[in-house]
């Protein structure tokens, strides 16, 4: 497919696969436009997330037959069902007639025998899709509601969370996640559940989104009123991975305001040190920052080239849910971590005015930007090379 985007200056795309391609100490944040440009947006939307496993949900959401969620993925409707066996299926929420949203956007109960029913022409499907009424359609030739059901996506779960694939090849997910779960597997989120779910609008690209979640450069400055003046960055390192993907293990307090740890460590976690952090970032939108005693975890959804939906979910381990202090406890984090979310989303839009500037001219990374510079590069060469 040629390189050639509709308003956007070849010589940009070439000097953006320049810099990526230059080593840490010598590479460059990249030019204003590649933030910018609605041509470069859609490009990525269409061969990074169209192409990959993206991480919509916890298992735990849809926590009986008839449970679903639906939600908006790169601004296609999406349906999440647990049908009356137990299975999770992913749909396009779009009725087969006229395309009519069949579910309003949010999560709810259907029922074990349930179904969707279109607001419009009354069409009806079961929990796996199928088609069960179509009303009125007898006289039409032909017709056949054993041969219709609703669009079905490629799902799968990982560690207690459910992926969504649009691309019919992709590789298996148990091959996607294989590096992050070498890495991080030991932390069993499997075992946890969801105690409080953040979501959130960056007025800012998705790329300025992924790469500030992989940057402890700016924990000093931009969080030194929440969590950065605990983190020792000076030895914080890097391991990269496959597809712009990164690991680190390094000590910090736990994020909770004084750095304790109200809830205790989870029980698998125990043996480990009380400083024990973990971070991972699995390309394209799904970064977890693992504690002894939660863990918590963005996933990133593009809206526009300068919107960006944040989720951020808390998980704690199963067992403490049933602990009396559980809610009063959990809390404690929920409102450090909106804090931290909340010091993230400011800057956004300052990034966004910067990259529109005609004055900008990025700066040179830091050593600290070491998984920045490699998530720069997948994105830079799945999206021009």
């Amino acid at each position: 497919m040629s390189n050639h985007l509709d308003g956007l200056d070849p010589a940009i795309v070439a000097i953006a696969l320049e810099r990526v391609r230059q080593p840490l100490d010598q590479a460059r944040h990249l030019p204003g436009e590649l933030y910018t440009s609605p041509a470069v947006f859609e490009r990525e939307v269409q061969r990074i997330f169209r192409s990959d496993w993206l991480c919509v949900a916890r298992v735990e959401e849809l926590p009986r037959p008839g449970s679903y969620l639906a939600t908006r993925v790169m601004n296609e409707p999406v349906l999440l069902t647990r049908d009356e066996d137990g299975g999770v299926n992913a749909f396009v929420n779009l009725c087969r007639h006229r395309g009519v949203q069949l579910v309003e956007d949010g999560a709810g109960d259907l029922g074990a025998a349930g179904g969707m029913s279109c607001p419009y022409h009354g069409w009806s499907y079961d929990l796996k899709g199928c088609l069960t009424a179509a009303p009125l359609m007898n006289r039409s030739a032909g017709f056949s509601s054993k041969s219709i059901r609703l669009l079905t996506l490629r799902s799968d779960t990982w560690a207690g969370w459910i992926f969504i694939t649009f691309d019919d090849q992709a590789r298996p997910l148990h091959e996607f996640t294989a590096a992050v779960n070498q890495d991080i597997g030991f932390l069993q989120q499997e075992r946890c559940r969801v105690g409080h779910k953040l979501v959130s609008i960056w007025n800012c690209n998705w790329k300025f989104v992924t790469e500030n979640l992989c940057d402890p450069y700016h924990f000093r400055a931009l969080h030194a009123k929440t969590f950065g003046p605990r983190i020792p960055v000076e030895h914080y390192n890097f391991d990269l991975r496959e597809r712009g993907g990164s690991s680190a293990f390094y000590d910090a307090s736990s994020q909770t305001p004084d750095g304790d740890a109200p809830l205790g460590p989870m029980p698998w976690l125990a043996n480990h040190s009380r400083e024990m952090s973990a971070f991972a970032f699995l390309a394209p939108n799904v970064a977890l920052v693992g504690r002894i005693d939660e863990f918590h975890v963005y996933t990133v959804w593009p809206e526009a080239v300068d919107r960006t939906r944040v989720v951020l979910y808390h998980l704690f381990a199963a067992d403490h849910f049933d602990r009396p202090d559980f809610d009063e406890k959990s809390r404690v984090y929920a409102d450090f971590l909106a804090k931290v979310v909340e010091e993230d989303a400011s800057v956004a839009p300052y990034l966004q005015q910067a990259a529109l500037s005609r004055n900008f001219h990025p700066g040179q990374l830091a050593w600290l930007e070491k998984a920045v510079h490699h998530q720069m590069q997948y994105v830079v060469e799945r999206t021009f090379a």
